[in-house]
Parts: structure tokens; sequence; C-alpha cells
């Protein structure tokens, strides 16, 4: 009777397992090399909203200061008319 158990260095590879392997491998590479530049898109994508956010923060503060200052001419321009009229009728 033969003997049946064999080591692992003692089996024998299917035909085209090397290849299998390195086309495996080669796709695993590809994969990495990919989710390396998703990363780095991403990174940038980040930063990019991050500036954006403080870029829209500046604008909003430059428009209230803005709005203010509108208030604050209205609010003296009304004023300054409501007295003038009081002289012309008080005249």
């Amino acid at each position: 009777m033969a003997e049946t158990n064999k080591t692992a260095s003692q089996v024998q590879q299917l035909p085209g397992t090397e290849q299998w392997k390195k086309a495996m491998d080669d796709q695993n590479v590809r994969l990495q090399t990919m989710f390396d530049e998703m990363s780095k898109a991403h990174t940038k994508w980040i930063e990019y909203g991050n500036t954006q956010i403080d870029e829209m923060g500046e604008l909003m503060k430059t428009q209230f200061n803005y709005v203010n200052e509108l208030a604050t001419g209205a609010r003296k321009l009304s004023i300054e008319s409501s007295r003038k009229a009081m002289e012309f009728f008080v005249r």
C-alpha cells in the first residue's frame, strides 16, 4: 500500500497556481495604489472643504458688518430727515 500522507513540501501544485498567485499579487498592488490615490484625493477634498467653510465664515462676518453699517446709515438719515421736516414746519 502506498503512503498517502504527504508533507506540505511534498504536495504538487496544480498547473497555473503560480500564474494565479502572480495575478492576485498584481491585483493587490493595483488595489493598494488605487486606495492610496483615493486617500490623497479625499484629503485634498477635505482641505478644500475646510477652506470653503473658513471663507464662508469670513464672508458672513463681512456681510453682517455691512448690514450693520447700512442700518446705522439709515437710522442717521431717518433722524436727519425728521429733524429737517420739523424745522420746515416750525418756521
